[in-house]
């Protein structure tokens, strides 16, 4: 498996909603350079922002791509943040993600996310 660079964003809506954003690039400059471009554009929207990072990762997601419909389906993924690395699992559901983020409390940031991207095989 190659190694890219995945950008992680994690941002949360009007309902306290988490929502995660991940960005596929070839290099850390390219990762970088891609948050702070889309970083702009949640700021510009007044989106908040949780969390952001660029990770050495052999991951892929689908494209990203803004949605304007809430009826699309919606992947979820617990992602916990360390000072090192940030781990994204795949889970079956919400209730399941919010059960495994409450038990991952105490041991650093820990998230249920939701998002519109799937993660690739």
């Amino acid at each position: 498996m190659k190694t890219f660079f995945l950008l992680v964003l994690l941002s949360q809506n009007g309902a306290g909603d988490i929502n995660a954003s991940f960005v596929n690039t070839e290099t850390l400059a390219q990762c970088r350079q891609k948050q702070a471009l889309v970083k702009g554009v949640f700021s510009s929207a007044n989106i908040p922002i949780i969390a952001s990072r660029c990770i050495r990762s052999g991951l892929q997601f689908s494209k990203f791509a803004h949605t304007a419909s809430s009826g699309k389906t919606r992947y979820f993924y617990l992602v916990r943040f360390t000072k090192e690395a940030v781990t994204i699992r795949k889970m079956p559901g919400w209730r399941s993600c919010m059960a495994k983020q409450e038990e991952g409390r105490g041991q650093g940031p820990v998230y249920c996310a939701s998002s519109v991207q799937w993660l690739e095989e």
